[in-house]
């Protein structure tokens, strides 16, 4: 399952667009239907640190501990 807040706040599960308070329930259904018990969370680097915050605090609601977290990785510039 992965879950990405971009950087103007908004919360996507896999492809579509979800509510923070609706992510628990979305969780809960997916892992009826044999997904693995992680979620990878990935966050726009220039997001706010409280709308990461939240998304972490709605996935631990569902019970999922097991948070991976994805970065880019920045390229050097080039001279």
């Amino acid at each position: 399952m992965l879950i990405t807040v971009s950087r103007d706040g908004n919360v996507y599960f896999g492809a579509g667009q979800i509510q923070l308070d609706r992510i628990p329930a979305r969780i809960q259904d997916s892992l009826r239907h044999g997904s693995e018990r992680k979620v990878y969370l990935k966050v726009d680097a220039r997001a706010k640190y409280g709308d990461a915050a939240a998304a972490i605090d709605q996935i631990r609601e569902s019970g999922i501990e097991n948070i991976g977290l994805i970065t880019d990785q920045r390229l050097p510039m080039s001279q």
